[in-house]
């Protein structure tokens, strides 16, 4: 990215460069719980710097680097499972040019980025050594065409390659398990996680009314796992590889209301969709028990939400608050009693999240942050030896955020 923007400064003349840098930085800190355990101190952090150079009245670059960190435990989904993680690390970098003729309607954004993900599931665990950090490539672009200001209608395609540089599973390091029999086959070996694939994605925005704006998007996500192959009834490895197709949808409606020149609100609601299809199965060496489709789901959720404005338009006290659902079903995985014998149902699980946060204007581009997050989580597995389905999370933050 760096070579890319230096060759863009050489090639240009003189004083035809037209530089806005954009820098952000938010720091919070506060006490977390997680799970009826003991309050912990925790906190949160991110940074960004995202330049904006117009290089002529067609061509613009748009350079950027983020950096963040998350201290308030999370339950990740990585294997299609939830893992309960203490920390997380993100680094990206990424490079985007826009062709933008003033006398065509159409725009085209080609584009690359690579990030750095970290994940700490014990605190005992060294940054980089983590056995889900992610090394994460894309490159692609979108294309858009204006319709009528500021709505367009924007086609995307992406290719990807996701490598976990440190993955051995736990029955890679101890091959004999249960009886001698492997506890999940699929997870075998070195590389298994590893996976490449590409992204296509259409999305558009219109006016609904006089005030109303409606959003919608749909992506679909294929993924190829190069080293994992499929399970078959024995327990035994197919020669065919792990492909996942993932199919996404999401609809919003916003809404602006103003009642005098300070005080305003923007609410929205966001409903969204996915559908995983996988030809992988999974197979319980425990019980002898195959379990086809075994990543398979149905997801659903609904967020309503709403932005309060208070003050002049330059720096107004800010109010988010936001309610999320969230409900997913396996279709083809089995849920589990305490013992771990098989119900017969499908597994499901249903999260529901609260979320406030107050931004305080103190000087110019600074500003106090309070937080304040709950999330619950429920499922019908009862089953939670190896991973965690129902959790309750609280966090309640503070800090200040400076912007450039």
């Amino acid at each position: 990215m760096r070579a890319l923007l230096l060759l863009a400064l050489l090639a240009s003349p003189a004083g035809a460069l037209e530089w806005t840098p954009i820098f952000g930085v938010q720091a919070l800190g506060g006490v977390h719980f997680f799970r009826g355990e003991k309050g912990s101190l925790s906190g949160n952090a991110d940074a960004v710097f995202a330049p904006a150079i117009k290089w002529d009245e067609k061509w613009s670059f748009l350079p950027s680097a983020r950096s963040s960190y998350e201290g308030t435990r999370r339950v990740t989904d990585v294997l299609g499972t939830a893992t309960p993680a203490q920390e997380r690390m993100e680094h990206k970098a990424a490079f985007r040019a826009v062709w933008a003729d003033p006398a065509s309607r159409w725009r085209l954004k080609p584009g690359l980025s690579y990030k750095l993900s970290f994940l700490r599931e014990t605190f005992d665990e060294s940054w980089g050594g983590g056995l889900f950090d992610e090394r994460l490539w894309t490159i692609g672009g979108e294309a858009e065409f204006l319709t009528r200001e500021p709505h367009s209608l924007r086609a995307s395609l992406d290719w990807f390659d996701a490598t976990y540089p440190n993955y051995t599973s736990l029955e890679s390091q101890a091959a004999l398990q249960f009886e001698g029999r492997p506890l999940a086959r699929e997870l075998v070996g070195d590389m298994v996680l590893d996976r490449s694939g590409a992204r296509l994605g259409a999305a558009f925005d219109m006016p609904a009314g006089e005030r109303v704006r409606l959003d919608a998007g749909m992506s679909t996500v294929w993924s190829r796992y190069g080293s994992q192959k499929v399970v078959n009834e024995g327990g035994q490895f197919d020669a065919v590889g792990r492909e996942d197709f993932l199919t996404s949808i999401s609809l919003a409606a916003r809404m602006p209301h103003e009642w005098n020149a300070d005080l305003r609100a923007l609410g929205s609601l966001t409903f969204g969709a996915g559908v995983l299809s996988s030809n992988q199965n999974g197979y319980d060496a425990t019980r002898g028990k195959f379990l086809p489709k075994f990543y398979d789901y149905r997801e659903y959720s609904l967020t309503p939400a709403v932005k309060l404005l208070v003050g002049p338009d330059r720096a107004p006290v800010s109010v988010d608050l936001a309610v999320g659902w969230r409900r997913r079903a396996y279709t083809g995985r089995r849920a589990q009693d305490a013992s771990g014998a098989y119900s017969g149902g499908p597994l499901t699980t249903t999260e529901w999240t609260v979320a406030g946060t107050l931004t305080y204007p103190i000087v110019k581009r600074f500003s106090l942050v309070f937080t304040l997050e709950r999330a619950s989580a429920s499922s019908n597995q009862r089953f939670e030896r190896y991973y965690r389905y129902a959790y309750e999370a609280t966090s309640a933050l503070a800090g200040f955020r400076w912007d450039w």
